[in-house]
């Protein structure tokens, strides 16, 4: 028989699981999404935790409370967690992707009747409620515990102050890629073969393709860095998921990264040649364009130029028309206030005006990746360069163009994205003649890997461009 251990304290490791949505799911299928919650803690947490000498505490009907005698067992179990639930096909059947936030602290618990009390799990229970879904959110005493021979990265996320907990916490997250695919990544961009080919007005443009398969043409977007964007949250994992099923062809825009810095000219017709130029010198007859950002107004005019050689267009976060040219005085204004700080501002150090593009362009990506994203932008362009670079996407208007593109596209835009609103994307879908329109909700601009969205877009963009090659 268990001895009863009342009233006794001990140090522990906590960790709170929650249901992402749960109350919304009760109210249209509490069966199915019952029958789908005890899929996943039979088949994904029960043997988990189990493995790692954990004691599940209580479940509670949107979620667990667990016991764990290690930091480390504890971490590491968390992390096998939400790589099973991102897992494709997942672990359980219901009507739509179901995601769960988790929270650990270590400290000393109350015992009493095999329940679990005090500031320990107080503080895991909200440390769980700030976590992003499908994310690990962990107290920098859990990090400290486990020490430093974890199979993942953390990442730092600030000092809170959590509700009813007296003093700040220190927080950190679990980095969703995993360490292999993070090295993968950092060595692909180490050995790739850069190209370069002749715009025709002799601008120097640099190129490179990875993968095999059917080839898939990748427009420039915002500013870029071939080499740079393999560490990109917002880029480095679509690469990735493209190249590991075709060859990939993207270049550098003019005056971006390592195409040629020199600009004679810039124009949004300059960057439509550009793109066909690198079709040709990639040798690249007819492919799928993906496109993000101005990239997208970029692919639909190279359509209706070209429509033999499109096959189909992905957009991520497009626009029809530039800030500059719509018809809000408010958006004038603001891209002509954008465009003078990045002229003065562009070098300053942190925090720097490329933080805040940062923060606008990924704002759910952990606050390293968002300050390494800032610092590698200054790699990526000069502040003469941005500015007639700016100038060109804020003008840009292919309201006309859309009704002419042939070819099938898939439009995808997050609802809180700040950089292009919602309603552009919209635009741009209702424009175009064969379009498909998918909101997500999100704050992102690109869509990175530890955003819940992403696996779903992920989806969306392979069955479509399987559909259209």
């Amino acid at each position: 028989m268990e001895e009863k251990r009342a009233g006794k304290r001990r140090l522990a490791t906590i960790m709170a699981i929650d249901v992402v949505g749960y109350s919304r799911m009760m109210q249209s299928d509490p069966s199915g999404l019952l029958s789908a919650l005890n899929v996943i803690f039979l088949s994904v947490v029960k043997p988990r935790v189990e493995t790692m000498d954990g004691r599940v505490v209580k479940l509670l009907g949107d979620g667990a409370l667990i016991e764990f005698p290690s930091a480390h067992e504890a971490l590491v179990c968390a992390t096998e967690i939400q790589e099973q639930m991102r897992a494709a096909p997942p672990p359980y059947s219901y009507t739509e992707p179901l995601f769960l936030r988790i929270g650990i602290h270590a400290g000393d618990i109350l015992i009493e009747d095999q329940d679990v009390f005090g500031d320990c799990v107080n503080i895991a229970t909200r440390l769980q409620a700030e976590a992003e879904p499908g994310g690990v959110l962990l107290s920098r005493t859990v990090a400290d515990l486990a020490g430093g021979e974890l199979p993942f990265r953390l990442r730092g996320e600030g000092t809170r102050r959590l509700k009813n907990i007296a003093n700040p916490i220190e927080t950190l997250s679990v980095d969703s890629s995993h360490p292999k695919f993070v090295l993968a990544r950092s060595k692909r961009a180490e050995s790739l073969e850069i190209r370069f080919c002749k715009s025709v007005d002799g601008q120097s443009l640099a190129w490179a393709s990875v993968g095999h398969g059917p080839a898939i043409v990748k427009a420039p977007n915002w500013i870029g860095h071939l080499v740079l964007e393999w560490r990109n949250a917002g880029l480095a994992h679509l690469l990735d998921s493209l190249s590991a099923q075709r060859r990939l062809v993207y270049f550098d825009a003019r005056g971006n990264g390592l195409s040629e810095w020199d600009m004679k000219s810039i124009s949004f017709e300059l960057l439509v040649d550009d793109l066909e130029c690198v079709f040709d010198a990639a040798g690249v007859d007819r492919a799928p364009i993906m496109a993000i950002s101005q990239g997208c107004a970029i692919a639909a005019a190279f359509a209706t130029r070209a429509p033999e050689r499109v096959s189909a267009i992905v957009m991520m976060g497009g626009f029809p028309v530039g800030r500059g040219k719509r018809k809000s005085k408010k958006d004038q204004e603001r891209a002509q206030a954008m465009r003078a700080m990045m002229a003065a501002g562009w070098d300053d150090d942190y925090p720097s005006l490329r933080d805040l593009i940062a923060e606008h362009i990924i704002p759910v990506a952990s606050r390293e990746d968002r300050r390494r994203y800032a610092m590698d932008m200054r790699e990526m362009i000069s502040p003469e360069n941005l500015g007639r670079y700016r100038e060109v996407i804020d003008n840009i208007d292919v309201t006309d163009l859309l009704p002419k593109v042939q070819a099938p596209c898939l439009v995808l835009h997050c609802e809180g994205d700040r950089m292009q609103p919602i309603e552009q994307g919209r635009r741009m879908a209702a424009g175009i003649p064969n379009a498909r329109f998918i909101a997500y909700d999100s704050n992102n601009h690109d869509i990175t890997e530890n955003d819940p969205c992403w696996p779903l877009a992920e989806r969306e963009i392979h069955a479509f461009l399987e559909a259209h090659t």
